[in-house]
């Protein structure tokens, strides 16, 4: 693995069924424990704050928060002097959110309709930028990446749960994965994965938990020889796939090849 890539823990396989719509679960970043919630009861400690990214006071924005379960436990852990700032591409999801969030009488959230690509906030918004099992699901990546830089307050901090590949899987593999879970159709090598980010600007981009996915033994038998399945199977080798949550810093100043002003940026990039 190369040397760039800080991994703090890597845990037991997470399992991957026709019941589960994600591996990432339903808990934001850092919610990779060996068994995988997809209930709608939630716990500060499966947020950032466990990170030590989510503090009381904070502007959090969420980027495709769906209905709104980890904006409203994100909530609780900023408390009333913060803010959390939903943003779904779905009018239905952003409809089903505003009706929980008046059931739960929240008045520290916020729910807007819009398009990750083009964040419907102006920039150094935020200061923890979320986003879980949705990066993969987009089509210029990059082009997020840099929406993620743009509304993070300087010394603010971007976490992105999602799917990557250490090494290349069979085409198979990946489509039949989509199937229980869509984002695994765009993961990207590790590295490739980290550079959106480390390109745009954040600093400190590390790795912080890693887990590997099991997806059902039928359909590693379908592209796999046995002892290949062992190996896929096996959470200590790099063959498969796996579930990773990155975190990423805002630098207190940004440089003329940082700025998100400065279309010319990734033209200055050069990958350490």
């Amino acid at each position: 693995m190369e040397e760039n890539i800080k991994i703090i823990e890597q845990n037991t396989e997470n399992n991957l069924s026709n019941e589960s719509a994600c591996a990432c679960g339903s808990g934001g970043c850092g919610c990779h424990s060996q068994s995988i919630d997809h209930s709608h009861s939630h716990h500060p400690a499966d947020l950032p704050v466990r990170f030590k990214i989510l503090r009381q006071g904070d502007r959090v924005v969420e980027l495709g928060s769906g209905t709104g379960n980890d904006c409203f436990t994100a909530a609780q852990v900023i408390g009333l002097e913060g803010k959390v700032v939903g943003i779904d591409i779905s009018e239905k999801n952003i409809s089903t959110a505003r009706d929980y969030m008046d059931q739960l009488r929240i008045s520290n959230v916020e729910f807007r309709h819009g398009d990750i690509h083009n964040i419907p906030l102006p920039k150094e918004y935020a200061d923890v930028v979320l986003t879980n099992c949705v990066f993969n699901l987009q089509d210029d990546k990059q082009k997020v990446a840099d929406e993620m830089y743009r509304i993070a307050n300087h010394n603010g901090f971007v976490c992105v749960s999602d799917f990557v590949l250490l090494q290349q899987i069979p085409d198979g593999i990946r489509q039949d994965g989509a199937e229980l879970a869509g984002c695994i159709a765009g993961a990207e090598n590790i590295n490739d994965f980290m550079d959106y980010f480390r390109r745009t600007g954040f600093v400190n981009v590390e790795i912080v938990e890693m887990s590997k996915v099991h997806l059902p033994d039928d359909i590693f038998h379908k592209y796999l020889s046995s002892e290949e399945v062992e190996r896929y199977k096996d959470i200590y080798t790099d063959e498969g796939i796996f579930n990773v949550t990155l975190i990423g810093e805002k630098p207190s100043e940004c440089s003329a090849e940082t700025c998100c002003c400065n279309p010319d940026k990734h033209a200055n990039y050069t990958e350490t």
